[in-house]
């Protein structure tokens, strides 16, 4: 491979007569000029640091938590309505979700305003399952869930319990994507009053949203990996907002499914 510091590209240096020859050809001034050069330290990139991905991660998840507080104090008390708005909030973020997924958007604004728009989402959602439950306080515990299953498989990840291959990466690709097709037919269905029930409050309802919080921790393991192999490959500091949106995606789909669990205990009582 051909390398890249002009020093190594500079084929006739590494000839027989060598540095020593070239420098006996030079004066005095010149050999002084070479010595105060500054040393060369390589080309300079804008590269993605682990820094960058945790400032933007923080100010992607900052946007979402006070939409989301804001959106919690704004509605009051629960009315038809906001089952409306929170179906609203929930297809506008799956949309613009996928747009950036599928084209690598790595613009900031971009970004924040899907972190927006989940927050609206986060909010409405909270105070419904909250609402179901009978205790505002699941909300706190579904937060303090997601903090330690997050805080858990990052340990996963960092001592390798699971390691991310290629064939644990299509598995969980492949059970993610059969995942939200079961809960948008499941959608669909219940239009026509025939839903299957996986996005209920019943037996049905907790099974899948056990399954959700396991694939939620899989795709963190995912995520992760795409931060670290970023990293590795030098890519550019954009896509440190790329790596914040695959991580606020998964967050939210983790909180959300805690909540949901929860929500079905406690509404049982």
């Amino acid at each position: 491979m051909q390398s890249k510091n002009p020093v190594f590209r500079r084929r006739d240096a590494f000839q027989s007569t060598g540095y020593a020859a070239a420098a006996s050809t030079m004066n005095s001034e010149q050999l002084q000029e070479m010595y105060n050069a500054p040393a060369y330290d390589g080309p300079r990139r804008d590269r993605m640091t682990i820094d960058d991905v945790v400032a933007r991660t923080a100010m992607t998840l900052g946007t979402l938590i006070v939409v989301a507080a804001a959106t919690w104090q704004l509605a009051g008390p629960l009315q038809p309505s906001h089952f409306g708005l929170l179906l609203g909030a929930a297809l506008v973020g799956l949309g613009l979700g996928f747009v950036i997924g599928l084209k690598h958007i790595t613009n900031p604004v971009v970004i924040l305003s899907y972190a927006a728009v989940e927050g609206v989402f986060v909010g409405l959602a909270s105070k419904v399952l909250s609402a179901y439950a009978g205790d505002s306080g699941i909300v706190a515990q579904a937060v303090l869930g997601t903090l330690c299953a997050s805080a858990g498989m990052l340990a996963v990840y960092k001592f390798r319990v699971i390691r991310v291959t290629p064939k644990f990466q299509r598995f969980v690709v492949a059970a993610t994507m059969g995942f939200f097709l079961i809960v948008l037919a499941n959608l669909v269905l219940g239009m026509f009053g025939m839903p299957l029930g996986t996005s209920g409050f019943g037996a049905m309802g907790l099974l899948f949203a056990v399954i959700g919080v396991a694939l939620a921790c899989f795709n963190l393991l995912l995520d992760f990996d795409y931060v670290e192999q970023g990293i590795a490959q030098g890519a550019p500091s954009k896509d440190a907002w790329f790596a914040a949106f695959g991580l606020t995606v998964t967050l939210v789909w983790l909180y959300i499914e805690i909540l949901r669990i929860i929500a079905i205990l406690r509404g049982g009582d």
